[in-house]
């Protein structure tokens, strides 16, 4: 697992635990209530020539899943919320060596924050965004790359694309 997925994870606790507190909550282990997921992927996405709507990233490995929101899926990318909260979500993106990436985080279709990776002579530029989210029963959370007729995105082995979630507080 790559340092950064571990250091976002043990952020993503951090604040769920603070948030926890600062709601007055005294019991925040409830089974039900705990929704957690990171997603990697490990190949090459996008940079499709003539073609410009938006790409849905999917993901190869779930790497956690705490609550099930993917259980049984076998190419994951589109987080539904079944417990309504406050979400936080991160995404780490790589740029393909010779193009570089423009990821956005949508819900319900709605962009919400994006991240542009570029090159950096010649090789692979990277990036990383996060927003904090109030999310319905129904709601839906998905990364995809714009306009991929001129940007792509770059992973491998080591699994450079990242997509995070985790329910700090529900409703």
């Amino acid at each position: 697992m790559a340092p950064w997925t571990v250091y976002t994870m043990a952020v993503c606790v951090v604040l769920a635990a603070a948030a926890c507190v600062a709601y007055g909550k005294t019991d925040c282990s409830c089974a039900q209530d705990k929704v957690a997921f990171t997603l990697t992927r490990s190949t090459d996405e996008g940079r499709i020539t003539g073609y410009n709507d938006d790409i849905v990233v999917t993901f190869d490995d779930v790497i956690s899943d705490v609550g099930g929101s993917f259980a049984g899926e076998a190419r994951p990318s589109v987080f539904t919320c079944v417990i309504p909260g406050v979400y936080l979500f991160t995404f780490t993106a790589l740029a393909q060596r010779q193009h570089t990436a423009y990821i956005k985080l949508l819900k319900n279709g709605k962009l919400q924050t994006a991240l542009w990776a570029g090159r950096v002579q010649g090789n692979h530029g990277s990036a990383s965004n996060t927003a904090v989210l109030h999310m319905r029963k129904g709601d839906r959370v998905w990364l995809a790359i714009g306009s991929p007729g001129y940007y792509g995105l770059h992973s491998n082995q080591n699994r450079f694309a990242t997509f995070t979630g985790v329910l700090l507080y529900p409703d």
